[in-house]
């Protein structure tokens, strides 16, 4: 990728594209080279595209005008996304040229333009097959955006990579290659990294993993890594749900459930993919990753109904669903960040259908408890438009999963309570110690999409890995 600040020094480029909004007039050199104003004869409504081919006048073949609809609704997301349609379709070398003469503005929207180019342009590999180059393409700006740029591609690709991880086959995809793929990016930065198997697992009274994995012929794995880019201050945790596929356990999913639960390890990816973007950026924080990867299958020792599970931290856990199993390895991850020191932490997890219920296939779930911590969140997530809503946690919902005569609490509560995203939080909110901040991120909507579209192809998403690493600095 190259950037020039003229677009006439432009080399071995065919095809260029201009985004305009309806109050914008097209650059000079479009006129110029076609020789005449075309800019009344076509639409600058979001979305629409007009190709204009400059029939050799040019080394350029055809300016591909993207219109941006009206200026002042123009959102990030709105912006983005005209980009990506365009980026996602072309199949030769292209340049992008901003016209923006504010150097700010101009420089969000390099950012965006490249950053979305790539994202657009992301494929997964088929497997045995040849990896598919994207689309090379170079960006156009009066001001100097080349780190700008390096900065779009960076974090592109840890977004990327956790959707990788997301979309491989479960059969390949199993915990110990997620446990090789972190091992893999920590040596290469240089960081301190822990993967524990069974043995250790056991020796540290991780009853709830490996009450899960009990019925795959797969070891379990939790594993750690450490950033340590502001030395002395504490650490925030990032805790992700690695469950590679989930088949419900003894609670069988049904057929139509069943296709997909690949993705049941998204939070576990992404949460390692906003570590990335944290490492690559060199962000100024100290942050370790902590996911917690399983099966949850169907064996001669798999867990079962009525069991009572002992998790790391000691409680006790009676069984009602297999199905709820998430939460069973998310809790001894919780409890294993906290013995590791950290202060604040943050989980992310393809948790429920319940969240689905509530806020759709767009909305991130979010629970906390403390106010301030998620305010932080919202922020970060409102600046890169990712959509999030807060849910609550009470005492009822407390009093819900505590309630249990052979065990300090339950994994499901049965019956028909209502409410199962809160219920499933109010678990995991049960393994967080006095004066440790926390943040429940349930992202079983927004985790992946069935079919794709203009600007993304199908599967897993990467959500939430943009809002993390813009979050933590």
């Amino acid at each position: 990728m190259k950037v020039y600040q003229d677009v006439k020094k432009l080399k071995n480029v065919k095809q260029l594209i201009i985004p305009v909004c309806e109050n914008q007039s097209l650059p000079n050199f479009v006129e110029e080279v076609l020789g005449y104003d075309i800019s009344k004869d076509i639409s600058l409504a979001h979305g629409d595209v007009t190709e204009l081919y400059t029939l050799g006048k040019c080394d350029i073949v055809k300016f591909i005008v993207i219109g941006l609809g009206d200026e002042e609704k123009l959102t990030r997301r709105l912006y983005r996304r005209a980009i990506g349609k365009v980026a996602r379709s072309c199949k030769e070398h292209f340049a992008i040229y901003v016209t923006e003469k504010d150097e700010v503005c101009a420089k969000n929207k390099v950012y965006d333009a490249v950053y979305q180019s790539l994202y657009s342009q992301y494929n997964f590999t088929k497997i045995n097959a040849e990896k598919e180059e994207t689309v090379a393409f170079d960006v156009v700006c009066a001001f100097d955006v080349e780190e700008l740029v390096e900065k779009a591609v960076s974090d592109a690709k840890s977004v990327c990579h956790a959707r990788n991880l997301g979309n491989t086959p479960s059969n390949y995809m199993i915990p110990e290659k997620l446990a090789e793929e972190a091992k893999t990016f920590a040596e290469e930065f240089g960081l301190r990294y822990e993967i524990l198997g069974n043995q250790e697992l056991k020796e540290l009274g991780a009853g709830g993993i490996l009450g899960v994995n009990r019925g795959s012929k797969n070891e379990a794995r939790l594993i750690t890594i450490w950033y340590e880019g502001n030395p002395g201050a504490e650490y925030t945790a990032l805790v992700g749900k690695g469950l590679t596929f989930d088949a419900g356990g003894y609670n069988l999913k049904p057929g139509g459930s069943m296709r997909g639960m690949k993705f049941d390890m998204c939070g576990g990816a992404n949460v390692l993919g906003a570590f990335e973007w944290i490492v690559r950026n060199k962000q100024k924080v100290n942050v370790m990753v902590v996911i917690a990867s399983t099966e949850n299958k169907i064996g001669p020792d798999g867990f079962t109904c009525d069991e009572v599970l002992v998790s790391m931290s000691g409680k006790t856990i009676e069984i009602t669903n297999t199905d709820a199993e998430g939460r069973l390895i998310l809790c001894d991850a919780l409890t294993y960040a906290q013995k590791l020191g950290a202060k604040r932490i943050i989980d992310m997890a393809t948790l429920t259908g319940a969240c689905i219920v509530a806020l759709g296939k767009t909305y991130t779930g979010a629970f906390t408890n403390s106010e301030k911590f998620l305010d932080e969140l919202m922020e970060s997530a409102k600046q890169v438009e990712e959509k999030v809503w807060p849910l609550p946690i009470d005492d009822d919902f407390r009093e819900q999963v505590r309630k249990c005569d052979v065990a300090d609490m339950t994994n499901a509560v049965l019956g028909g309570a209502g409410g199962g995203s809160s219920l499933a939080a109010a678990f995991l909110e049960e393994f967080i110690e006095e004066g440790v901040e926390w943040i429940h991120l349930d992202i079983a909507g927004p985790a992946d999409i069935a079919s794709g579209n203009e600007y993304a192809t199908q599967g897993a998403t990467g959500v939430m890995v943009e809002t993390l690493g813009n979050m933590l600095k």
